[in-house]
Parts: structure tokens; C-alpha cells; sequence
């Protein structure tokens, strides 16, 4: 086979991260997973294939393409390989698409840039691209808002493919996807690989996808590749320790349901409505209802789980349960009705209800240091004691010291930042964190010792947790009690290992399945 990339004894330096000896190629028609923990460098060396990063100290080595030394092309070059011979997916497909134009507009920029297509061709090939990412032409019209995350991922992946390129590099493609979507976009991926004869560098922290799609793996850590090789050779007989202990993170054991103090949450008849459409005087035409009447309780040191699709409404839940959104029913925490509070009541309140967020970069304020970011909501609840004291016993209780306090969000990495989110949360003494999907940007290990955490915190603080997730293997770890969620009702719930190992209704059981496919709960599915 012919080989498209071939990366030949890399070693750069930038911006206090290396790449160290890196030696790796892809031949025509392969997929080559590249995993490793945050941090590890695999960002870093995509952005170096792709031309995104240019002021690096480069020590030694060569990216051939199709045989060019990508490191001696100048950004014009690099541009026009872009887009037309290297495909790019990015993580977050939000965040790819303009918010102001429609996918039509997005797509059809894409094809007309590098100027393969005549006018009379590119309506011709928009509707080839939407049949390939299997997308209905009503889509074209609609802002990238109005779709869902597995949508907005397949538009994302039309526009990598619009211009037929060779390679394709996609960067955690279906990181922020649930595991219904993931395994979705997965089968097409490996549908449009085979029906292309596509090249893919496809980088995952999740070592079950990546074993689903790849022939070749290579491992990263700190800069280096510490194993390379087969797929079913690095699974089943890995050499280096490092990769040995990845493997080990896929396990799960589930938590015991215990007895827990009193009650501090109750939930009773919660609806949520969307607005969809008013006429000219302001009276609701259409609405959707996100949520269905739902009901529940938190005690104390209880930690809680709550599952479904995209689209289920877990996010409009903990919204509503933080009054971002203004739900009606009844939200009873710590005796008092919270729905009704306002004012200074409140804002007293809400120090004691804390939302730990899905993307911890977009979640701190890049303009302050962790020490402005984690005294600031001491200084909102006008805190009278020792505001340096309190920060610091936070950053010590999330596993940070105060070398970090000057820090700013971008000098951390992945697991780094969404400890400090934790940290912002826990100086407030809460008595209830929520977490929707905190853990879902992370790779295994650090998700591992991120749930760690969450576990020693509960115990030390007896916190309660409301873990929103699509990850069931998290859900398994953490909660001892889960309630599953489809289009805005509670239609299963119970003990955790109980919903999972017997669950009675079909869409658990294909959400199980889906997990399956991850590779994630290998023990008591």
C-alpha cells in the first residue's frame, strides 16, 4: 500500500510542550487511532500536520505528505492542502459551525473556497455530501442551533469531506456525542472510510471507540509514543505500563446503595416548556414540552444518576433545578421551596446548590487567575473570613497546591481546569453538586481520578451529587441510584446496578447495548 502521511523522528518544542521522537505513517485506506491521556500531545501534533501552529522550535524530523515535507510549506500552501487533501473534524461541533449562517451557507463555503467545483456541480455535490452523512436536504436551511449534537457532527464531517480529501484527521469527533449518537457517527465514519478509501488519524482518549474503528494504535505520553502497533496486539498483550494502565481504566464497580441522612431535595410535578413560536402579540403558538412531570428525591451523601439520549432532557433539568430556566411544580431544597425564593433568599440558597459544567475551559473566565476565579464567589455571598485561607484549602482539596493560584485556564490542562471548576464550587460549602456530563471532555485516567475525587469529597464534605451523563460506566461508579430519561420522562429508576444488570424497558436496553459498543461496562453487563 501506498502511504499517505509518514511522520519521521519529530521532536519540537512549543510553548513549554514537546514532541519527542515521534515515528508513525499511514498507508492508504487505514485508520490509525492515536490515544493517550490530556496533555499527552496529541493535539499538538495534529495542529503540527495541519499547519495550525508555526512559532515551534523544531529539533529535528519531517511530516511528509504524499510524499512533501509539510514543515517547509508556507501558510498559503498549507491552506490549500486544507480543506482539499487533508479533511479536519474538531471536537466540538458547536463550536465549528458559524452560529450565524445556515448549514447551506457553511457547507457551500467549504466547496467554493478551494475552487474544485464549477457553479453548475456545487448544488449537485451539496446534496452528494448530505446523502453521505445521511442528512435530509430540510437540514439546509436550519442554523446550526436548531440541530442536534449527531447532526451538527455530521454537518461538521460533510464539510471535512466536501473537497474529497485523502487524509482526514478527526479530533475527538464524538467526545461531547452520548453513546446512542457516538456509535452512530462511528458505523459512519467506517461506512464513509471503506465507500471512500479514506485515510483517517482518528484521536480519541476513549480506548473502546478507538478499538471499534482502528487497525493500528499508537499511544501517546508526554510527547512520546510509548507503543505502537496492532490493534488487537496492543488490547490483548500491551507492553508498556503506561498503556497497561489505560486498559485498566475501562473497568467499572458499581457503588452500593446505602443508608443516607435526610432529604435535602425533592422534586415534585417539575414541567419545563420551550417557547417555539408567538404571533405578533406575544401569545404562545407552539411549545415543546422538555419536561414531563418528573419526580424525585436527594438525600443526604446520596449521589444520584441521571441518564439518557441527547435530547432527553437531562441538561433542561439541572438548568431548571438551578432556576436558569423557570420550570413550574415544586423544587423543595433544605425545606424551603425553591421555585418561590427571591431576592437576597436566593442568592443565599444557590451557595448551597453548585453546577459543576460539561467544558471547563468555556466555564472560566480566561482573563483571571485561578485565585480570582475561585475567591469570586466568595466575594458575591460577602465572605468576612479569610478569603486567601478558604481558596486554598479548596485548591488543596481538589489535588492543586498554590503554585497554581497566578495560573490562568489555558496554562492547565483538561483535568487541571475541571478540578478548579470543582474548587469555584466546593469554597462555597454546597450541600448539592450538580454535574452535567463534568466528566465527558476527559480522558479515562483522568476521568478516573476525577471520580476519585468526587468520592473522597462526598465523603469528607457529605456532599449529594446529581450526575447527569451519558456515560453509563460513570454513572455506574459514582451513583447509587439512577433515573433514565427519554424525551423529558422518567421511564426507569431505580438502584444502579439493578437498571443496568435487568432493565425492563427497550430503550435501556439499547442504551446499555450502545455501552457495550464502547467497550466501557465489561463488568456485570
Amino acid at each position: 500500500m501506498d502511504k499517505i502521511l509518514e511522520i519521521q523522528n519529530l521532536s519540537l518544542n512549543f510553548k513549554g510542550f514537546a514532541l519527542k521522537n515521534i515515528a508513525l505513517s499511514i498507508q492508504k485506506g487505514e485508520v490509525l487511532g492515536l490515544v493517550g491521556q490530556s496533555g499527552s500531545g496529541k493535539s499538538l501534533l495534529s495542529n503540527t500536520i495541519l499547519g495550525f501552529i508555526r512559532d515551534y522550535q523544531l529539533l529535528s524530523g519531517n511530516i511528509e505528505f504524499l510524499g512533501e515535507n509539510l514543515l517547509l510549506k508556507n501558510q498559503k500552501a498549507m491552506c490549500s492542502l486544507r480543506g482539499a487533501k487533508i479533511g479536519y473534524i474538531f471536537q466540538e461541533p458547536l463550536s465549528a459551525l458559524n452560529p450565524l449562517h445556515k448549514i447551506k451557507k457553511q457547507i457551500l463555503e467549504a466547496l467554493k473556497i478551494h475552487n474544485l467545483y464549477s457553479k453548475d456541480t456545487l448544488q449537485t455535490r451539496l446534496y452528494e455530501l448530505l446523502d453521505m452523512v445521511k442528512l435530509d436536504k430540510s437540514h439546509l436551511q436550519r442554523y446550526p442551533y436548531e440541530l442536534s449534537g449527531g447532526q451538527r457532527q455530521r454537518v461538521c464531517i460533510a464539510i471535512a469531506l466536501a473537497n474529497n480529501p485523502q487524509l482526514l484527521i478527526a479530533d475527538e469527533p464524538t467526545t461531547a456525542l452520548d453513546s446512542k449518537i457516538q456509535e452512530q457517527i462511528i458505523g459512519l465514519l467506517q461506512d464513509l472510510q471503506k465507500q471512500l478509501h479514506l485515510s483517517i488519524l482518528f484521536i480519541s482518549h476513549n480506548l473502546g471507540i478507538i478499538s471499534q474503528i482502528s487497525q493500528n494504535i499508537a499511544v501517546m505520553k508526554e510527547g512520546e509514543i510509548v507503543e505502537y502497533g496492532v490493534n488487537q496486539e496492543v488490547f490483548n498483550t500491551p507492553k508498556h505500563p503506561y498503556t497497561k494502565t489505560l486498559l485498566k481504566s475501562l473497568g467499572i464497580s458499581y457503588r452500593e446503595v446505602k443508608n443516607c441522612g435526610k432529604e435535602i431535595l425533592r422534586v415534585e410535578d417539575l414541567k419545563l416548556c420551550y417557547v417555539l413560536k408567538r404571533n405578533f402579540l406575544g401569545k404562545t403558538l407552539q411549545e415543546l414540552e422538555a419536561l414531563k412531570s418528573l419526580n424525585f428525591t436527594l438525600r443526604e451523601g446520596e449521589s444520584l444518576g441521571i441518564i439518557g439520549e441527547s435530547g432527553s432532557g437531562k441538561s433542561s433539568l439541572a438548568n431548571a433545578l438551578v432556576r436558569l430556566l423557570q420550570p413550574s411544580g415544586k423544587i423543595m431544597f433544605l425545606q424551603e421551596d425553591f421555585l418561590n425564593l427571591k431576592g437576597e433568599a436566593l442568592q443565599a440558597k444557590r451557595k448551597a446548590l453548585q453546577m459543576i459544567f460539561q467544558d471547563p475551559f468555556g466555564a472560566l473566565n480566561p482573563k483571571m487567575n485561578l485565585y480570582e476565579i475561585i475567591k469570586e464567589g466568595l466575594e458575591i455571598h460577602h465572605f468576612k473570613g479569610d478569603i486567601a485561607k478558604e481558596v486554598c484549602q479548596a485548591l488543596y482539596d481538589v489535588g492543586l497546591d498554590e503554585s497554581f493560584l497566578q495560573r490562568y485556564p489555558y496554562e492547565l490542562s483538561g483535568g487541571q481546569r475541571q478540578r478548579v471548576c470543582i474548587a469555584r464550587s466546593l469554597v462555597l460549602k454546597p450541600k448539592i453538586l450538580i454535574l452535567d456530563e463534568a466528566t465527558s471532555a476527559l480522558d479515562q485516567n483522568t476521568q478516573k481520578q476525577v471520580l476519585d475525587l468526587f468520592l473522597a469529597l462526598g465523603q469528607k464534605y457529605a456532599l449529594s451529587y446529581l450526575c447527569i451523563s451519558h456515560d453509563l460506566a460513570v454513572v455506574a461508579n459514582l451513583c447509587e441510584r439512577v433515573l433514565v430519561l427519554q424525551k423529558g420522562e422518567i421511564i426507569e429508576s431505580g438502584a444502579t446496578q439493578e437498571v443496568f444488570s435487568n432493565p425492563k424497558t427497550t430503550y435501556v436496553k439499547e442504551l446499555l447495548e450502545c455501552a457495550k459498543f464502547n467497550a466501557r461496562l465489561n463488568e456485570g453487563l
